[in-house]
């Protein structure tokens, strides 16, 4: 059975890249328009997900600093005025790891591109934020352009409003992608759909859609807590605990965290890229081991004593090799564009990359100067810049 309406543009994947692609869709005029998600939208068994998320313009290259300028200063603000809800929460981040590490180039590239953002000393950072210990590192980069995210009300007002413009067919599994057909053909159990252009975002399952990612992205299981310390609420709630990252000098040895916001506990986790390589179909709770180590990271950095884990979550990273963003035409097919790799970083970006998605599909070129002075490096095959 094919599908009597041929899409102008489908969207494959339902997470926060998936759904501000429909979003800048919708604000193009573009249609009719198809998002296509394997489950219910907002589900938990990819990276979208939880209460909150990090935002900030403290990044390890001018590329990212820049177009977090878009994301902080354009295109979150359009997002809350057209869904009429604040969904971005200004709390100041702080930065900090051991010298030699990340830490030394996130304070140069901040420095370089000329944002709010300020390195102090240890003393003066344990003064602002007596939370934490400050114990290794030569400084606290204070990035006063950063915030909180509201990342479930952001998933739920995207998905709200695309049901209200476009075509959301939920718990619809694509089993296949005909490239070498015009318009393209998604098989389903049920029916084929057909598509001028089509965007995939389908994060840890992208592999299984676009083999040619199969050695390019790897999937990783996190391990997300949420921690009462033997201190005041208020000392871990918003407006007064920052949001924050640690920067490790190993390349995977990355913690991040953020006040208590939309359930109980201020929320720590450790960041991992490589190392292993997870099945989203068949997910495996955090291991003890996995919450002793992040436990034993939290008394370090606390300065209150942990009291208890109040609850675990998990989710499902997919990235590239170097963190890069993967956004590109196929190789084999310039109508079919991919957006991959956004996870551990990604969700922030959402509302610019999605925008860049679909001016790939559409016109074949982005329409932000940001992302074209950034392009090379989200190009599936690309040599580093």
């Amino acid at each position: 059975m094919t599908s009597s309406q041929p899409y102008r543009l489908v969207i494959l994947g339902g997470g926060v890249n998936g759904l501000c692609a429909a979003f800048h869709a919708v604000q193009r005029g573009i249609g009719p328009v198809a998002l296509i998600d394997q489950y219910k939208l907002g589900h938990d068994r990819g990276s979208s997900h939880g209460h909150s998320r990090i935002t900030r313009s403290a990044y390890v290259n001018e590329d990212y600093v820049n177009l977090m300028q878009v994301a902080h200063l354009e295109a979150w603000p359009e997002l809350e005025q057209r869904l009429g809800s604040q969904l971005v929460y200004p709390t100041e981040g702080c930065f900090f790891g051991p010298a030699g590490g990340k830490y030394e180039r996130y304070a140069r590239a901040v420095t370089n591109v000329g944002i709010d953002c300020v390195e102090t000393s240890v003393e003066e950072a344990r003064r602002k934020y007596p939370q934490f210990r400050f114990s290794d590192t030569p400084g606290v980069i204070l990035d006063r352009t950063a915030g909180l995210v509201a990342a479930q009300e952001t998933i739920v007002g995207l998905a709200g409003y695309a049901a209200e413009h476009i075509d959301v067919i939920e718990e619809t599994s694509v089993t296949g992608i005909d490239l070498g057909c015009s318009p393209i053909e998604l098989a389903t159990a049920s029916s084929t759909l057909t598509a001028e252009s089509l965007v995939v975002t389908a994060g840890p399952w992208v592999r299984r859609l676009i083999p040619e990612l199969q050695d390019t992205v790897t999937v990783a299981r996190q391990t997300v807590l949420f921690l009462r310390l033997d201190t005041t609420t208020e000392a871990h709630g918003l407006g007064a605990c920052p949001v924050w990252g640690y920067l490790g000098g190993d390349s995977d040895f990355s913690y991040y965290g953020l006040p208590e916001f939309g359930q109980p506990g201020i929320k720590m986790a450790r960041h991992i890229v490589s190392g292993r390589d997870d099945d989203p179909d068949d997910p495996v709770d955090p291991t003890s081991a996995e919450i002793k180590d992040s436990t034993a990271f939290a008394g370090e950095c606390f300065a209150a004593r942990l009291i208890e884990v109040l609850s675990v979550e998990k989710c499902h990273y997919t990235n590239t090799g170097d963190e890069d963003f993967i956004i590109d035409h196929h190789p084999a097919n310039p109508a079919c564009v991919i957006g991959s790799g956004f996870s551990g970083h990604g969700f922030k970006l959402g509302p610019v990359t999605g925008r860049a998605l679909v001016d790939l599909a559409i016109d074949g070129e982005p329409s932000n100067g940001a992302f074209t002075k950034a392009r090379d490096r989200f190009k599936l095959k690309k040599d580093k810049p």
